[in-house]
């Protein structure tokens, strides 16, 4: 047992936690060492889902395991491998995960804890929409093989249950044929909120990946940059790009201090960020898919520019033809002042969000803010009223400050979920600050 510092990725919370491997859990359970328990990842998550201040943090991380079949084309990967791990591995056999995030720094069990969604949900749905099986440890040491069709309630249950329903040891996955690391991107520059909205939507017609840039400064009118990708073919690869293959399994090495003091962002100087980025010049043509796939990996540790304080992200999931709500919230961003270099705006398509999985038909909005903006609470904690009155919700994943009242009204299917949860755990073990705050264990 080893004594960590766990902190969200927003870093607004921090708690110094008992860390076991996961391969101990029989024995301390059977010791009766612990009455709660978490399993954890790389601690990406944004809030306090990741942090469990009163009991064990159970690490995954040894689950390396990545096994390919190619005529099936399926992997199965311990829960502790990343999503970089696993595109490497399916990269080589002409393969590829058809759902990844904006890093690649998240473990499978954290992807299917979250049921994650990137750049292609209008397309491909979400993470857990290509989960075969998953391989569940639950709290008397027992393991459980849950499916679409075996134990289905507690396998959706699982898939975006924030990790409260048992330890993911591994789970089998559907990938997609590619033939190379390559995607043809295209963007456009949109100069208004409307034009940028329905860019998008034109993208989604033409493109796999797609996602908005939106301008969080000055005059906060929407106007941004919008990109669509696909996987780009063999023969539209120039020659020279042979030799870039190679590339993938580079690691890049830029860390960023932790020097900034809180008011490193501030009106003036995202304002000036965001000025260079809309005039930046545009991608046409093919790229590597780890730059369009996770462009801020380039810089490790790219949080510390927030200062010690940390930050918040607002994601939000808004219904079609409620467009007006994305025009509240930049109102309200401008009303406070609090400016962002990193606004993103994606639609997601049509899916049937089970218990607590975020993505639901509608757009799709994340912005990262200063926490020591005053107003931002009361401010975050308004909007989230008016969300709910318009079926709107907050992805749980990026969340460090929603009240227990709003999450019912945002998941309709808590009670149900809640019902599981007690069958498979029956004595609570499974906790996380998040959980307790919003009244889920």
């Amino acid at each position: 047992m080893k004594i960590v510092k766990r902190t969200g990725w927003g870093r607004t919370s921090s708690i110094r936690s008992k860390e076991m491997p996961i391969e101990r859990f029989g024995e301390v359970v059977a010791s009766q060492e612990s009455n709660s328990g978490l399993a954890v990842g790389l601690g990406r998550s944004y809030g306090d889902s990741s942090l469990n201040s009163n009991g064990l943090s159970w690490s995954c991380l040894s689950q390396k395991e990545i096994l390919i079949d190619i005529s099936k084309q399926e992997a199965i990967c311990g829960a502790g491998v990343t999503i970089g791990e696993l595109e490497r591995a399916a990269c080589v056999k002409n393969l590829f995960p058809p759902v990844v995030p904006g890093t690649e720094f998240v473990t499978i069990g954290g992807a299917i804890a979250s049921n994650i969604h990137g750049k292609a949900h209008h397309s491909q749905g979400a993470f857990g929409d290509h989960v075969q099986e998953i391989t569940l440890l639950d709290s008397s040491g027992k393991v459980h093989r849950i499916s679409p069709d075996t134990n289905s309630k507690l396998f959706w249950a699982t898939i975006g249950g924030m990790g409260l329903t048992g330890v993911i040891l591994s789970a089998k996955l559907q990938l997609i044929p590619i033939e190379n690391e390559f995607l043809f991107v295209e963007e456009q520059r949109s100069n208004s909120l409307d034009e940028l909205l329905n860019l998008l939507k034109e993208f989604d017609s033409k493109y796999m990946y797609t996602v908005a840039w939106i301008d969080l400064s000055g005059d906060y009118r929407g106007r941004g940059v919008v990109s669509g990708g696909r996987h780009a073919t063999t023969g539209e690869l120039p020659p020279n790009f042979e030799a870039k293959r190679k590339r993938t399994s580079v690691k890049r090495s830029l860390l960023l201090p932790d020097i900034f003091p809180s008011f490193t962002i501030n009106k003036y100087t995202v304002r000036a960020f965001n000025s260079m980025w809309f005039h930046k010049k545009l991608e046409s043509g093919i790229v590597h898919y780890r730059k369009y796939m996770h462009p801020l990996d380039s810089i490790r540790g790219w949080n510390r520019i927030y200062g010690r304080k940390g930050f918040l992200q607002y994601q939000v999931q808004i219904p079609f033809e409620r467009e007006d709500f994305i025009y509240e919230i930049l109102s309200t961003m401008k009303k406070i002042k609090a400016a962002s270099f990193l606004g993103v705006v994606k639609r997601f398509g049509d899916c049937d969000a089970q218990y607590l999985s975020f993505p639901s038909k509608g757009w799709t909005i994340a912005i990262d803010i200063p926490i020591q903006n005053s107003e931002l609470l009361p401010n975050l904690k308004a909007l989230d009223e008016k969300l709910c009155k318009i079926g709107g919700k907050v992805y749980l994943t990026k969340d460090a400050r929603l009240s227990s009242n709003h999450l019912i009204q945002m998941y309709p299917q808590i009670s149900e979920w809640k019902e599981i949860k007690e069958r498979i755990d029956p004595d609570n073990y499974w906790q996380s600050d998040q959980g307790k705050r919003l009244n889920l264990c």
